[in-house]
Parts: structure tokens; C-alpha cells; sequence
């Protein structure tokens, strides 16, 4: 028979090829005789994998007559119950904890090292870094090394109702990783919701409940380290109160000053301020001076007339005991007081005879520094 006769002939049914089995070939072309070893046929093994996953007919006439093996399902079931075993492996480092909870209520805690657990859905666990120091920059932030000012959270009033700008650092660690997890919703801060932290927002609220007690001259100058120690324990109360888990280690002051918009009133408050503080120390100066002054003035006098009557008492006791002697004696020394100061010329007439005197030469001459 030709090879393109495309008729049944030979008592074959049509739609047989010439060889009476199988179907025709395209064109009336002959199938393919395999010539020597050829690897394997691609369309046969995804027919196979069909036939063994159930995706396609078993064997017939189309696939050479064979019936497809059964997929190892049992096989397939170990290696994932293995896997899934094996996903609750995890390991610790050091300075770490891992809290393990099952169904959601907590179990255990395990520190460094290599432990399993139960897989998901049944057990779960969370890393938490227990000894790295972590820090909340409030009133400012930092961005590639520069700060910038945050006015909601930098802005506070003083007890003297003035504003003040504070910039300030709170360094905490995990003391205790149970309360941690379990007591407050995001203890620290969420970077993925922009949640604010409780510790953040505690340490805020205590800054600005002890700036509210406070000066606006001692925050920004002598009471800078008494704000900080106030501020750090007014924080781990609040923390320990809400069973947190958190230990305050340093809050640090940063920034306390007056806001740039009114810097130079509040310059000038301070400088007026100063100077009136200058002035009372001076009137206080000097009046501790005149007072001072004055004491040894009233000293002086109340000595010197108590002296005198001393004096005066002692005379007249003199003078009770001999008069006439006393009374030549006190005409003596007033005479002599009189005289002392004035140039006195004495001429004796009874002499007769009046003698020629150099009357200038006789009276004194005052020094030249009493003149």
C-alpha cells in the first residue's frame, strides 16, 4: 500500500495508518521507528507524573499500554511532618531571651543556646534583646547627624509660667522579660504603626510634671542635674507601677533654654533681672557699712562720755576733800589750755625801766603745714 494512501484498505477500519493499529500520522506520514538510545522523552514523564497525580487518564493504546504507579503519598507525609518539626528549632545568643507562649498563654522562657519548641500553630515564641541599652531621644530628633526640634514634644511651661525648651535622652534596658511582653502594649516604640512607646511617653510626662515645679532661671542654670535625678525616678516609679519591666538607667538633659522666638525678651529679663539683683547687693553694702559706721560712733561717744563723768567724779571727790587746793589747780590747767594755743607777751613793770623787744621775733610762727 502507498504511504499516502489515506484509506482504510485491507479491511481496517478507517482512521487506521497502514500498519492497522494506531492512528494516522499527519500527511500520511509513517510514525517514528527509535534509532539506537535516546534519553528520556520529556512528554512521557509529564504524562507519568499526571497519571500518578491523578490529573490524566490511565494507560491505553496512546500511552504504549502502560498503567501509571501510585505517588508515594506516605513518603511525601513524613518529609512534612519532619519539616514541620523541624521549624521549631531556633537558637538564642547571648544577652537574649526568647518568650515561648502556648495556644497564646505563656509557658517558659529560654536564654542562650539551641531549643525547640512546638511548631506553629500550637507554640510561639519572641526574641528579646535583654541587655543592649536602648534609648528615646524626646523634644528632638536625629536625622543623618542633624537634630531637629520637635515643638510638641520640646515645648514646656516652668512653675513661673514661662516656656521653656527641653531636650532631653532617657537610656533604659529589659530587667524583666515576662512584664515586658505581657503587662504593656508597646513598651517601646513601633516603628511599623508609629506608635509611641510607654516608656517614651511616661518620660515625657514626668520631664514635664518637674519642669512644672521649677524656676525658669534654676532649670536653664543650677538645677539642670537636680531635674534629671528628679526626672529619672519619677520614670521607674511610673514604669514599676505598671509592672513594665523596664529600668531607667540615665536620663539626660540635653537642651534647657528659652525658645528662639522670644530669646531676646528673655535675655532681657535676665539682664534686668541681674542688675536689679546687682543693685540690692550694693544698697546692702552699704548699708551693713553705715550701720557699721554708726555702732562704732555710738561706741565711740558712750566711751568717751563715760569717761568723762568718770573723770568728773573723781574731781569732785578732789575737790570735797580740798577745796581751795582743788580749785587753784582746775584754774591752773584751764589757764594753762587757754594759753597754750595764743602768743602771750609778759612785761613785768615793776622792773622801772621799759626794755625795747622784738616783738615779731617773739611771737610764734605757725608750721607751714598748719597754715
Amino acid at each position: 500500500m502507498p504511504w499516502n494512501d489515506q484509506s482504510g484498505g485491507g479491511g481496517q477500519s478507517g482512521g487506521q495508518g497502514p500498519w492497522g493499529s494506531g492512528p494516522r500520522r499527519p500527511w500520511g506520514q509513517p510514525p517514528r521507528q527509535p534509532q539506537g538510545p535516546q534519553g528520556p522523552d520529556l512528554d512521557d514523564m509529564l504524562r507519568q507524573f499526571r497519571d500518578r497525580m491523578g490529573m490524566g487518564g490511565g494507560g491505553g493504546a496512546g500511552s504504549g499500554g502502560r498503567s501509571g504507579r501510585p505517588f508515594p503519598w506516605p513518603l511525601l507525609a513524613v518529609v512534612l511532618f519532619g519539616g514541620w518539626l523541624l521549624s521549631g528549632l531556633y537558637t538564642v545568643d547571648e544577652g537574649e531571651r526568647v518568650v515561648v507562649t502556648r495556644l497564646g498563654d505563656y509557658n517558659r522562657t529560654t536564654g542562650p543556646g539551641i531549643h525547640w519548641r512546638a511548631p506553629a500553630p500550637f507554640e510561639a515564641g519572641q526574641k528579646v534583646n535583654v541587655t543592649g541599652q536602648r534609648t528615646d531621644e524626646i523634644g528632638f530628633t536625629t536625622v543623618n547627624r542633624q537634630t531637629r526640634d520637635n515643638p510638641d514634644e520640646s515645648l514646656m511651661i516652668t512653675g513661673d509660667r514661662n516656656i521653656v525648651e527641653v531636650h532631653f535622652r532617657v537610656v533604659y534596658n529589659i530587667e524583666d522579660v515576662e512584664d515586658f511582653v505581657f503587662n504593656v502594649r508597646n513598651p517601646v516604640n513601633n516603628p511599623n504603626t508609629g506608635e509611641l512607646g510607654a516608656v517614651r511617653q511616661v518620660a515625657e510626662s514626668a520631664m514635664r510634671e518637674v519642669i512644672g515645679q521649677r524656676q525658669l532661671e534654676q532649670i536653664i542654670t543650677t538645677d539642670r542635674a537636680a531635674v534629671e535625678q528628679s526626672v529619672e525616678e519619677l520614670t521607674q516609679a511610673t514604669l514599676n507601677d505598671y509592672q513594665s519591666g523596664v529600668r531607667v538607667l540615665q536620663v539626660e538633659l540635653l537642651r534647657a533654654a528659652a525658645p528662639g522666638a522670644v530669646i531676646e525678651a528673655f535675655n532681657d529679663v535676665v539682664n534686668a533681672g541681674q542688675d536689679a539683683e546687682t543693685l540690692t547687693n550694693n544698697a546692702q553694702r552699704d548699708t551693713a557699712r553705715i550701720v557699721s559706721e554708726a555702732e562704732a560712733y555710738r561706741e565711740q561717744v558712750v566711751r568717751e562720755a563715760t569717761g568723762e563723768a568718770e573723770r568728773f567724779t573723781a574731781v569732785y571727790d578732789e575737790y570735797r576733800q580740798a577745796p581751795q587746793v582743788t580749785r587753784d589747780r582746775i584754774y591752773t590747767e584751764t589757764m594753762e589750755n587757754v594759753y597754750r594755743r595764743g602768743n602771750l607777751i609778759i612785761l613785768d613793770q615793776r622792773g622801772g625801766a621799759v626794755p625795747y623787744l622784738p616783738l615779731d621775733g617773739l611771737v610764734r610762727r605757725q608750721p607751714e603745714a598748719q597754715r
